[in-house]
C-alpha cells in the first residue's frame, strides 16, 4: 500500500504535461451527432487511436524515461507488453536517448513487434500462458542494470496517462465531464483520467471499461479487493489481458469511487465498426472497448456528457478486417 497524497496529483500531472507535450500528438476530441441526438446528451471521444506509436501508453513511458537521472538514461531501460506499452517507451526511450530493450508475449500482434523494433528497441518474447513477463524483465534488469519503465504500477507512468485527460479539459467547451469510461488492462489511464477529471468535477463518475471475461477490475471493485483471473487462456482485446488491477492504480481507482463495466467480444466488434463507419477512426479491439460500453449500456449515459477514451489504434489488418465483418450494427 502507497500512501496516497491526493493534493499533488493535479500539480503533477500539470508538470507532466509540460515535460512530454513537446513529444507527443495533442490528439483531437471527436463528437457524433447521431449518437448525441439517441441519448440526449453529448458523447465525446478522446482519439488516442491518433496518438504516436497509436496509443495513449506512449504518454506513461515518456513521465517515467523523462523522472531518470542521467547515470539510468546511460544503462537503459526495459518494459514489458503487450504492445502498446512497448512502442511507447521504444519512442520514449529514442527521445531521451537511451537504449530500450522490451519483453512481448509470443502472439503479440505482428504490427506492434514490428513497430518497437523500427522504434530501435530490442524484443525478447515469452508465453504469456506459461510464463511471468514481470519476472523475466526483472531478471533482465538486473543482469543488465537497466531500469524497468513499469506499464501501469507507477505514479510517474501515471502523471503521463493523465495527460489524455488533462488535454479533454482544457479542449472541452465545458470541462465538467459527468461520466467517463476508459479502458482497463492495469488501471493505469483510469487512474490518471481521475486526477484529472475529477480536479474539475468530483462529481464525475469514473468507469473502467474491459472485456466481459478479462473484467478483473469490474469484478474487484465489487468485492473491493483485488481480484485475480486465471491467465491461462487469451482473448480478443490482446491489450487488457492484464489479469489482476495494478496495486497503485486500484488504489486511486477505489479513492475516487470507480466501477467497472464489460463488453463482449461482439459488441467490441460493433464499437469497432461503429467507430470506423462513424467517426472514421480505425481502432483496435483494446482501443474500441469504451466505446463498446457506451453502447452497451446507453441507458446509463442519457441525457448526460460522456467522455469515451478511444485508447490505441495498433490492429492488423486481418484482424480488424474479421472484427467489421462480424459486426451487426
Amino acid at each position: 500500500m502507497i500512501e496516497l497524497k491526493p493534493e499533488t496529483w493535479f500539480d503533477e500531472v500539470v508538470k507532466t504535461y509540460q515535460i512530454i507535450s513537446p513529444y507527443i500528438n495533442h490528439t483531437p476530441l471527436m463528437t457524433c451527432p447521431e449518437l448525441n441526438e439517441e441519448l440526449g446528451g453529448k458523447c465525446i471521444f478522446k482519439a488516442e487511436s491518433l496518438q504516436i506509436t497509436g496509443s495513449f501508453k506512449v504518454r506513461g513511458a515518456l513521465s517515467a524515461i523523462s523522472r531518470l537521472s542521467d547515470e539510468q538514461l546511460k544503462q537503459g531501460v526495459i518494459a514489458y507488453s503487450s504492445g502498446n506499452h512497448a512502442q511507447g517507451v521504444a519512442h520514449a526511450a529514442k527521445v531521451f536517448k537511451t537504449p530500450a530493450t522490451v519483453v512481448m508475449p509470443k502472439d503479440a500482434p505482428s504490427k506492434k513487434i514490428a513497430t518497437a523494433r523500427e522504434l530501435g528497441a530490442e524484443v525478447i518474447f515469452y508465453n504469456r500462458r506459461t510464463e511471468s513477463r514481470e519476472a523475466i524483465s526483472q531478471e533482465i534488469a538486473k543482469q543488465r542494470n537497466l531500469t524497468l519503465i513499469n506499464p501501469y504500477d507507477a505514479l510517474t507512468t501515471i502523471y503521463g496517462q493523465a495527460t489524455a485527460a488533462y488535454e479533454v479539459i482544457h479542449d472541452a467547451n465545458n470541462p465538467k465531464i459527468d461520466h467517463a469510461i476508459i479502458c482497463a488492462g492495469g488501471g493505469g489511464l483510469t487512474a490518471g483520467s481521475c486526477m484529472a477529471l475529477k480536479h474539475i468535477n468530483p462529481n464525475c463518475h469514473v468507469y473502467t471499461a474491459e472485456p466481459d471475461e478479462w473484467n478483473d477490475h469490474q469484478q474487484s471493485f465489487a468485492k473491493n479487493e483485488r481480484v485475480a483471473l486465471d491467465t491461462n487462456r487469451t482473448g480478443l482485446c490482446d491489450g487488457l489481458l492484464t489479469p489482476t488491477p495494478g496495486e497503485i492504480p486500484f488504489q486511486i481507482n477505489q479513492h475516487f469511487g470507480v466501477t467497472g463495466l464489460s463488453a463482449s467480444d461482439q459488441e467490441v466488434c460493433n464499437a469497432m465498426s461503429y467507430a470506423f463507419h462513424m467517426l472514421n477512426l480505425k481502432l483496435e479491439p483494446s482501443g474500441a472497448i469504451a466505446l463498446a460500453c457506451l453502447l452497451a449500456n446507453k441507458e446509463k449515459f442519457k441525457d448526460s456528457r460522456t467522455l469515451i477514451m478511444l485508447s490505441g489504434g495498433n490492429v492488423d489488418e486481418e484482424t480488424f478486417n474479421d472484427c467489421l465483418a462480424k459486426a451487426n450494427l
